[in-house]
């Protein structure tokens, strides 16, 4: 069935022409090339909208740093200008207390006297003043598993608040 020039097709589809408007065509060819040029030109300016925006938000970051670290350092200098003045007082306060002074002016002028013996009372204050130390059971951390260690900790812990 073969003749020359012919090729024969079985059934019902015919064989599709492949023809490419685009190549044919110079107009067209170059609005193809327009479209895919413009497309490429987006994707170009959003990637440098994009670059430029993560390097203004890193160039505010280390901005709102720097102004951070610069307040930090003029506090700092006036903390140390009120440490120094502060020692500075407390060094005047202890060269002009004179103990003997303080009594005459208490005496005469504020009219205080030493209080009579039967007037001295004394009171006793227990002693409080103990440290709670808590020792881990070494024999037991040793032979118990892992559940119990936790139980013996966790209980150690709420004897703290006992």
């Amino acid at each position: 069935m073969n003749q020359k020039g012919y090729e024969y097709v079985h059934g019902s589809a015919a064989r599709q022409l492949v023809y490419d408007v685009y190549e044919e065509n110079q107009v067209l060819r170059a609005k193809k090339r327009y479209k895919s040029n413009r497309k490429i030109k987006l994707r170009m300016v959003v990637a440098i909208l994009a670059v430029f925006a993560a390097g203004l938000a890193v160039m505010c970051r280390y901005a709102i740093i720097t102004k951070v670290s610069y307040q930090i350092n003029q506090r700092e200098k006036v903390y140390e200008e009120i440490r120094n003045e502060n020692s500075l007082l407390r060094v005047q306060i202890e060269t002009k207390t004179d103990l003997n002074e303080i009594k005459e002016i208490a005496e005469s002028r504020l009219g205080m006297q030493m209080p009579d013996k039967s007037q001295i009372v004394y009171i006793r204050v227990p002693r409080n003043d103990y440290t709670v130390l808590i020792s881990p059971d070494v024999e037991n951390e040793k032979n118990g598993n892992t559940v119990s260690k936790f139980i013996n900790r966790a209980a150690g812990f709420l004897r703290l608040f006992e």
